[in-house]
């Protein structure tokens, strides 16, 4: 019964945990960051303890708000003692609002002046989408401890910069950097949720993530009209229509192994919807490009590889990521371009960390025909570092790197 309730407890940390954030930073402000951040953990560590089996509140959400606004006012209590009570009184008569303000409150944060794009980027994952320190440096390519030191400074940060700031903001008064930085975390939140390394849950995707960065991305796109969001939700749509193809009888199927009568119709069209050439070309546009022709070429032949081949040369020109380089390398070891591949691979060796999983798999598949031993060696690795039963599965069977 107890696993039953920490199931809800747990499902509940990733739907509200945003919502709730973004109610209380919209009453209490960037002063109070930390005092909300362990408001809302203490609100669910009580629902462990008071949500039994059959007695889960029918509005968990309204149940927690007022859990944790409580326990805000009262840190705030014992801290400012000469505060007027008036002001406590004002807050606790407010209600759960309806709107949901996640996007505002990114927007909001997005806006400050004095804090990195690196670090906005870090706070709003943990904070607006629930992430813990292990999932962001996993899209992040940083260190768990430099994430914690970016939070704890962004805290600070945040502290000062909004400080007078309004946060009742018109979307009009939203600069274009602002957009293209919550594009950027919309990107990376959907990434992580599609390519999950959670051993909570049993497929390798969590499809409530990705969903939620779809929804949100599609405000953006009302709200501003942007063409690079357009794209932005034709690269998730694309994406979205292979989830009911990329896991079967628990068990991982590669991309291009998958039963295409089985993807989603609905999200390939509106992909494709979406997809509209922009005056100036984004990472997003190109990015939904190598999927679309992924998912509606009929030959998977060299000829195929060295049309991605070119997409993905064209991406690097516009952001020198060394996920971009990695994903290279494998296209040119699948065009039989083994030498460029290798050269390249030695520059990308030097840009991840030697146990980056993707990495040493893409090294696997090149190696795998003319050294075996080395590619076992280097599978051994990667086995070493998953713990994701469905994922250690899919490598023993294939030692492939297709997912």
């Amino acid at each position: 019964m107890k696993n039953k309730t920490a199931d809800v407890v747990e499902s509940s940390y990733r739907t509200y945990y945003g919502k709730l954030f973004s109610a209380l930073f919209s009453q209490f402000g960037g002063n109070y960051v930390s005092e909300i951040e362990d408001a809302i953990q203490n609100s669910f560590y009580k629902s462990l303890k008071r949500w039994k089996p059959n007695q889960v509140p029918n509005n968990k959400e309204n149940w927690l708000f007022i859990v944790a606004r409580n326990d805000v006012l009262n840190q705030i209590k014992k801290e400012n003692r000469l505060q007027s009570a008036s002001h406590f009184r004002a807050n606790e008569e407010t209600e759960n609002p309806n709107e949901d303000l996640r996007l505002k409150t990114i927007l909001f944060l997005s806006k400050s002046a004095t804090v990195s794009s690196k670090v906005k980027v870090i706070f709003i994952l943990k904070n607006i989408f629930g992430l813990h320190v292990k999932e962001i440096s996993e899209c992040t390519l940083l260190s768990q401890d430099a994430i914690y030191k970016s939070i704890n400074r962004a805290k600070k940060d945040f502290r000062q910069s909004t400080k007078n700031a309004n946060f009742d903001l018109t979307f009009e008064q939203t600069a274009k950097k602002d957009i293209e930085i919550v594009e950027e975390i919309f990107y990376a939140v959907f990434n992580i949720g599609f390519d999950s390394f959670s051993e909570k849950i049993k497929s390798v995707i969590n499809e409530d993530l990705c969903l939620e960065a779809l929804a949100l991305a599609k405000i953006l796109s009302v709200k501003f009209q942007r063409v690079t969001t357009k794209n932005l939700l034709a690269l998730f749509c694309f994406h979205l229509s292979r989830i009911p193809a990329k896991v079967k009888q628990g068990k991982i199927i590669s991309f291009f192994e998958q039963d295409r009568a089985n993807w989603n119709e609905d999200f390939i069209k509106l992909g494709f919807h979406y997809l509209k050439k922009p005056e100036r070309l984004n990472k997003f546009y190109v990015e939904a490009l190598i999927a679309s022709k992924h998912m509606t070429t009929k030959e998977l032949d060299i000829h195929h590889w060295n049309d991605i081949i070119i997409l993905y040369q064209l991406l690097l020109s516009l952001s020198n990521s060394p996920i971009t380089k990695l994903n290279l390398c494998y296209c040119l070891s699948k065009a039989q371009r083994i030498e460029e591949a290798k050269a390249l691979l030695k520059i990308v060796e030097n840009e991840l960390p030697n146990e980056h999983i993707y990495l040493s798999l893409v090294k696997a598949n090149i190696f795998t025909n003319k050294k075996t031993l080395e590619s076992e060696k280097i599978i051994d690795q990667v086995l070493k570092n998953i713990n994701q039963k469905i994922r250690r599965e899919y490598i023993l069977e294939n030692m492939s790197t297709d997912f």
